[in-house]
């Protein structure tokens, strides 16, 4: 009976001691596969996962796996053409509307010289603001294809986030007063410094308080803190939670009369996504917050 039972802890000794082979080996194979696959990902490469182990339930895994990824690098190659073919549409397209635009201008022009009486003078005067109005989309549409385009790619410098600030709301001293609106400006005292492209960051903040001044409902207000943060707030009753989780959409805009492509805030967004910061909008008691983070 004692030999019995000492046969029987050799024996469950040895099967403990294979279980843990087995799955030592099989959590070394995992990895494996887990390393295999980020990199097939990172690189679209076309290359199957090929695990070590012989083991058919994990060669099994490894080709399903291959399999998955194979189909997303497929759909993220699709998805990147067909953003390649919009953009280049919208920039031929663009292009193609400067022309007739420019030209329609000129014979605006020669039409005012002709002497028009009154009532033809207030029908010009709105024909050239439907064509000013049709240019500033043209530009921005053409302003959009360039920036999402992956060839663009400036060089970043140390720049003063304050001074750059400063700079684009001095830019909108005239719109601010002619809609009556009196900016609350808070900058911190200490000196913000990032690396960032310069252009990029100034687009970003004109964006932003172009945005502000066009559907405000009478105030702003805009903090820089040290941290790098920066936000810009006004009351904005059109808004709702669900449109302004929609802002940075393209095309999405408040009111479709209001002449904008709605692309200024999805540019804004790409620009700091770009440069390494995040950017997010909230509302709430009728009031939107836009968040930057540098």
């Amino acid at each position: 009976m004692v030999y019995l039972l000492g046969c029987f802890a050799v024996l469950a000794a040895v099967i403990a001691i294979c279980l843990f082979c087995k799955v030592r080996i099989l959590k070394l194979s995992l990895r494996e596969i887990s390393v295999q696959a980020a990199e097939k990902f990172e690189a679209a490469s076309n290359v199957p996962l090929t695990p070590q182990s012989r083991d058919k339930d994990v060669q099994r895994l490894a080709s399903k796996l291959t399999g998955e990824i194979d189909a997303v690098i497929a759909d993220k190659r699709r998805y990147a053409a067909g953003n390649g073919e919009l953009f280049r549409a919208v920039t031929n397209v663009s292009h193609d509307l400067r022309t007739p635009l420019t030209s329609a201008s000129g014979y605006l022009g020669l039409l005012r010289g002709c002497g028009l009486n009154e009532k033809q003078a207030e029908y010009a005067e709105i024909i050239e603001g439907r064509l000013n109005a049709m240019k500033s989309l043209t530009e921005e549409l053409l302003s959009y294809s360039v920036v999402v385009s992956d060839e663009e790619s400036a060089e970043r410098s140390q720049e003063c986030v304050n001074d750059l600030l400063e700079d684009s709301l001095t830019q909108f001293y005239i719109a601010f007063a002619e809609r009556g609106i009196e900016p609350q400006i808070r900058i911190c005292e200490g000196r913000v410094f990032r690396m960032i492209e310069r252009g990029a960051l100034s687009r970003i903040f004109g964006n932003i308080i172009s945005n502000a001044v066009r559907y405000s409902d009478g105030d702003f207000c805009v903090q820089l803190f040290e941290d790098g943060t920066v936000t810009f707030e006004n009351t904005a009753s059109r808004l709702d939670e669900v449109s302004a989780g929609k802002l940075f959409d393209r095309f999405f805009t408040v009111e479709n009369a209001r002449g904008s492509t709605g692309l200024g805030l999805s540019i804004a967004k790409h620009l700091v996504e770009k440069n390494g910061g995040a950017i997010g909008a909230g509302w709430a008691d009728g009031r939107l917050k836009i968040t930057i983070k540098l």
